[in-house]
């Protein structure tokens, strides 16, 4: 190829080159364009995408920032939930119950030291399957069968948990151990099992089911908690409706319908709201009958918290035993008014002869009598005497015993009582050479509030035994005492003697009834041994105690206390006394030490003397206001030493102090006495003489008679008796008295002679024919109608407890028991003697003169 076609075809070649490269450049030039308007797109969207990374950055940091926080948070949580899981289970196992759960494949998944300890078994652990456990607890002998075999006893426990409602139930798993299972399933199948150990419950319950009563316990909504098998018994017709939960007044309703309540049938509704307000006052007791015939006695406390619980007791052995000392009570007292009415009729059958036999027997030694004569009439008196006192304290204890006794207090003089038993035990203490002396404390009262029949009763007792148990030496009563309590006084009385004493074996027994120190074969003393135990029981019914103390060979010392109220405040009155210095004598220090306590109070200055010739030698160097002596005194009596001081030119006062004043009277020289007193002397009647002494006595102003002695009437007296013997001892009682004397031999005479007769005093008989003295006193206080009211003193021979009240009832003044006495019949007489009547007795008509 040439040059020219090399350069022609370089030339084509640069044309197309050229042209190619404006079609490219142009294409370029598109491109370029739109290359630029891409660019720029994509320079916007780089821009946009810039934000949206920048966003997306921002976003991602701020979301990891989040992400660190919940990390923490989830850290944190997942840190409590473990400690809260620990402590879960922490107080689970400190819980006493045992808490397990089984997962939906009865796999123990859970399970507390509680739960586990129930078995005691390592078998028992976490993924053991609850079937393998019941086999492992049932054939190691760890859970109580009931009687059934390990097979039946595991079938029926997996039966229970494919229950759909699965009930509790109570497992023994040990001797003494009781547990109650509570089994329930979760909603993923998991089973919570609670084992609650109720070993104490069981005990509870074991003890209220012991009980021999029933027991029943409701809640403060009167609902039903708890009651035993044996209220169940008891109310056996309402137990259908005793379930826990029911009120105590649907039991009650049931019950109604049922019967049970034999008091409530025809008045149910009314008696269901007595009992429903008789349940609103709790310690209410009730006792009920059921319709079986048992006795209920119910009674409710309140607890607590409001609820109520109840015992009900079966007291129909009880009330079989009431009807049956009822019936013993009845025959008893039918007995005892048996035994009353026949001591009664006994005590007048004997007392009405008795009259007889020493009524006459005292008028008998009133009349002349040889030394034999009297002899023998003394021995049928005292006899007779002695039989009445055994009577008495026969009658006596048998009031005692049957409880019978009753006490009537009133004021009295306590010293007087005292002086006037002495006086009356004078004479048998004489017989002895006896001293009898009382040492009543000065600064005492002598007047309280008692029965001073039944104090009376006691000192004669006491101060009689010492008498009677002494035979030589003295027999002295002290009495002192202590202020008690407002208006009272603490009074100890003791009777010492110096007699045979009591050997200490005995003194145990002295106070029983029919008790003897003296054996029976070589009795010397008489009596029943009936009057201390009298004596024990009359201070015991006052509130008081009595003792004994005694050396067998050297005398004994009875002493009682009792408490009575004052009946007085101000002290004895004294009144004035002049002496100022007085000479005792008396060979008894007992008797000078009591006449010293009785003196120095007033003021007097006591020289003591134990023998005349002291007293003689005290006279010779000083003298004297008055002299007190004893009559009866070794070597020199009072007498003989009243003639010395005499003889001495002494005209100093002097009293004599004797046993007998009346046969003292009858001796030499008796006349040179300012006065006789009477041993163991009177307080008032020592004073009264010293009063005498000290002050001249006072000119006595006649007392105008308010009739003429010569105008006087006889004192009509009516006497009605049916028994002639009786007639005949009361007729020769009064002979010496200036009556007019009528007997009625019955009740009804003695109406008729209270008519005609018009008595001034009335002596009535109580047992008589047609008509007794009750009736008859009735009929005579009727016919008076209030108008006037003629004296009626009963004679009767009946001595038991409430025949005086009795007698008094019947309109009668006052009663007599039979056998009379003469001097009693005097006083009485004496007493009742109306002013337009002569004086009956004698010594009452010298008085009055």
């Amino acid at each position: 190829m040439d040059f020219a076609e090399r350069l022609a075809k370089e030339r084509r070649a640069r044309l197309a080159a050229e042209r190619l490269l404006q079609h490219k450049s142009r294409e370029l030039f598109v491109a370029n364009e739109k290359l630029g308007l891409h660019a720029r797109a994509l320079s916007d969207q780089i821009v946009e995408q810039r934000h949206v990374v920048a966003n997306a950055l921002g976003e991602a940091e701020r979301l990891k920032g989040q992400q660190t926080r919940f990390v923490a948070d989830l850290d944190r949580a997942h840190t409590v939930a473990v400690m809260a899981e620990r402590r879960l289970w922490d107080s689970i196992n400190t819980i006493s119950d045992g808490f397990a759960v089984f997962d939906a494949s009865q796999k123990l998944v859970a399970a507390n030291a509680a739960y586990l300890a129930l078995f005691s078994d390592p078998e028992i652990r976490l993924g053991l399957p609850y079937p393998d456990l019941l086999c492992i607890v049932a054939e190691n002998g760890q859970i109580d069968l009931g009687g059934k075999t390990a097979d039946v006893w595991i079938a029926d426990m997996l039966a229970r948990w494919d229950s759909d409602l699965i009930d509790p139930i109570t497992l023994q798993i040990r001797p003494g151990t009781w547990i109650r299972l509570i089994d329930k399933r979760g909603g993923d199948g998991d089973m919570v099992s609670l084992a609650i150990n109720i070993t104490e419950e069981m005990r509870i319950l074991a003890a209220i089911e012991a009980i021999p009563d029933g027991f029943v316990l409701f809640d403060r909504e009167d609902r039903l908690l708890i009651c035993n098998q044996n209220y169940r018994d008891i109310y056996a017709d309402s137990a259908p409706a005793m379930v826990p939960g029911t009120t105590f007044e649907e039991i009650l309703r049931y019950g109604l319908q049922c019967g049970q309540y034999t008091e409530a049938v025809g008045r149910e509704d009314d008696w269901l709201v007595e009992r429903m307000a008789q349940r609103s006052s709790p310690g209410t007791v009730i006792e009920q009958q059921l319709a079986n015939g048992t006795w209920v006695r119910a009674q409710d406390k309140a607890t607590p918290d409001g609820g109520r619980v109840g015992l009900r007791i079966d007291i129909t052995p009880l009330k079989e035993q009431q009807a049956a000392l009822e019936a013993a009570r009845v025959a008893a007292e039918a007995a005892s008014r048996a035994k009353s009415a026949f001591l009664a009729n006994m005590s007048h059958e004997i007392r009405t002869p008795m009259n007889g036999v020493v009524g006459m027997a005292e008028l008998l030694c009133d009349t002349t009598l040889s030394e034999e004569q009297r002899l023998f009439a003394e021995t049928i008196r005292s006899s007779g005497e002695a039989l009445l006192v055994i009577i008495n304290d026969i009658l006596d204890f048998s009031k005692i015993e049957a409880e019978r006794l009753t006490l009537h207090p009133e004021p009295f003089d306590l010293e007087r009582t005292i002086h006037e038993i002495s006086m009356l035990l004078q004479p048998r203490a004489r017989e002895k050479g006896l001293d009898l002396m009382i040492d009543f404390d000065m600064f005492l009262p002598t007047r309280y509030v008692g029965d001073p029949g039944r104090v009376r009763q006691i000192l004669t007792n006491l101060i009689g035994n010492a008498v009677k148990f002494t035979e030589k030496g003295h027999v002295l009563i002290r009495v002192v005492g202590l202020e008690g309590e407002t208006g009272h006084h603490e009074l100890h009385i003791t009777v010492e003697d110096t007699g045979v004493g009591i050997a200490a074996e005995n003194l145990a027994h002295i106070f029983g009834e029919f008790n003897q120190v003296e054996s029976a074969t070589n009795r010397k003393f008489e009596g029943t041994g009936l009057g201390l135990a009298i004596t024990k029981r009359l201070i015991e019914r006052m509130n008081g105690e009595v003792w004994v103390d005694s050396d067998l060979g050297k005398g004994s010392c009875f002493g009682f206390r009792l408490s009575l109220p004052i009946a007085e405040q101000a002290e004895l009155q004294r009144g004035a006394i002049a002496v100022k210095k007085v000479l005792a004598v008396d060979d008894q220090f007992i008797n000078r030490t009591i006449l010293e306590r009785q003196l120095v109070p007033c003021g007097i200055s006591v020289t003591l003397c134990r023998s005349g010739a002291e007293a003689l030698a005290a006279l010779a160097k000083e003298s004297f206001d008055v002299i007190i002596t004893d009559h009866e005194m070794p070597e020199m009596d009072g007498l003989i030493l009243t003639q010395r001081i005499r003889e001495a030119g002494i005209e100093t006062p002097i009293l004599l102090l004797s046993s007998s004043p009346a046969n003292a009277r009858d001796l030499p020289g008796s006349a040179t006495f300012a006065a006789l007193l009477q041993k163991p002397i009177l307080r008032a009647e020592l004073y009264r003489q010293l009063q005498n002494i000290s002050m001249p006595a006072a000119q006595t102003p006649a007392v105008p008679a308010q009739f003429a002695t010569a105008e006087l009437r006889q004192m009509r007296v009516l006497a009605a008796e049916d028994n002639r013997t009786n007639q005949l001892v009361f007729q020769k009682m009064v002979r010496d008295a200036d009556i007019e004397l009528v007997f009625a031999n019955n009740g009804v005479e003695a109406v008729a002679l209270f008519q005609s007769f018009q008595p001034d005093m009335i002596f009535m008989d109580i047992s008589m024919p047609e008509m007794d003295g009750r009736e008859a006193s009735l009929a005579i206080r009727a016919l008076e109608a209030g108008k006037s009211h003629v004296p009626i003193l009963a004679l009767t021979a009946h001595a038991m407890d409430g025949d005086s009240a009795d007698i008094l009832a019947a309109g009668i003044d006052r009663y007599m028991t039979k056998p009379l006495r003469k001097g009693m019949i005097a006083e009485t007489l004496s007493e009742f003697c109306p002013n337009d009547a002569r004086p009956p007795m004698p010594s009452a008509a010298e008085n009055a003169a």
